[in-house]
């Protein structure tokens, strides 16, 4: 029996980044307490079948609850879970690195640090409302000492973009050599302050062309690096991320929090982001869902092929539990429409160096024969 993720969102920020669409909330003590006692009370209503091997705290900014919490919460999942953890990993942003909580996190039993880092560049961050550490090789440095599986996470194409910062990063890079690297592409899809400025013309994204030089620049200096590329954003030096490996695998995962997603089974849900609402619903035992489904077959396949195609090996449907015809007609949709960017084996599929350069528009090829499929099937 496949093991399952927990996922735990601790939506507390000391500021809103500008990029930032996730769910947080200011810092309150009032409002903390008030989280963390329906967070207890929502982990109380989970009874996985199978063991819990990876857990995440993520956010906001779960570096700045505090430890007194951090481990009254871990030892609620203890009491509640059949914990059997290969990785817990915690989220910290750079300013609050301090030897005191890096140690402290090591004794609740997190083994891996995932940090913020975003840019090198301070005039970058301070346009996206975000703090910039005068000592920010220090503090990377000490938790590079201090973890043994740490990941850095950088974000290309915000505001000021260019050149000389993306060296400054990958430099970074190669003098701490963290174990792992996330490099997103900077979503502009999103609402956010950042957008509203850029939409305001009050600042300017980069010009798309120089994006994508520096995102080759980037894919083929990680690899000189010594960095293997395991996912689209993701690269490792022998220790990919056990938890998003879940996500990407669609395996099963609980999502604790506000506005956090989980998936078992066939069922995917995702809590509610009203405060109140989430709160209220807990406490009178319920699950505070503000969205559930229960997937068909087909909305499964193609939720497997959407994330399990991020990854380079790609994805074995032979080994899920889809029915071979719906199989052979969805594969051979997606080969023949895309033969240029995937490579096929039997049930096995993966994305080839030209499909990942493309994957954008590949994903969204992908919609348009999930539809095809789906309005075949109903009719």
């Amino acid at each position: 029996m496949s093991k399952t993720g927990v996922y735990v969102h601790i939506p507390f920020c000391a500021r809103k980044c500008t990029y930032c669409d996730f769910c947080t909330l200011e810092v309150d003590d009032f409002a903390i307490e008030r989280y963390h006692y329906a967070l207890k009370r929502e982990i109380e209503l989970y009874r996985p079948s199978g063991r819990i091997d990876t857990l995440y705290f993520g956010g906001g900014s779960p570096s700045i609850y505090p430890s007194s919490l951090l481990r009254d919460l871990i030892e609620k999942l203890k009491e509640s879970l059949p914990l059997d953890l290969k990785e817990a990993t915690i989220e910290s942003n750079p300013w609050e690195l301090t030897v005191d909580r890096l140690r402290s996190w090591q004794k609740l039993g997190f083994n891996r640090l995932s940090i913020g880092v975003q840019s090198t560049d301070r005039d970058i961050m301070r346009v996206c409302n975000r703090p910039f550490p005068d000592d920010l090789v220090e503090r990377l440095t000490r938790a590079v000492e201090i973890f043994d599986n740490v990941n850095f996470d950088f974000i290309l194409g915000l505001p000021g973009e260019n050149r000389i910062n993306v060296e400054n990063s990958l430099k970074l890079i190669e003098t701490l050599k963290p174990e792992h690297i996330s490099y997103y592409m900077f979503d502009s899809d999103h609402e956010t302050g950042l957008m509203t400025a850029v939409k305001n013309a009050i600042i300017e994204l980069p010009d798309s062309g120089l994006i994508d030089e520096l995102y080759n620049t980037i894919v083929k200096s990680l690899k000189r690096l010594g960095y293997e590329r395991y996912e689209v954003s993701s690269w490792s030096n022998g220790r990919p991320s056990l938890h998003n490996l879940k996500y990407w695998e669609n395996s099963d995962y609980i999502g604790l929090g506000l506005s956090a997603g989980g998936h078992l089974g066939f069922t995917r849900y995702l809590n509610s982001e009203d405060f109140d609402l989430y709160c209220a619903a807990v406490n009178e035992g319920k699950k505070p869902l503000g969205y559930v489904r229960e997937n068909s077959m087909v909305q499964e396949l193609f939720e497997t092929l959407f994330m399990g195609l991020r990854l380079t090996r790609g994805l074995d449907l032979s080994k899920e539990v889809y029915p071979a015809e719906l199989l052979e007609v969805v594969l051979d949709k997606i080969v023949s429409r895309n033969y240029k960017y995937v490579e096929r084996e039997g049930s096995a599929l993966r994305l080839n160096a030209r499909g990942f350069e493309m994957s954008r528009s590949f994903f969204e090829e992908l919609i348009d024969i999930k539809e095809e499929i789906e309005s075949a099937v109903s009719s």
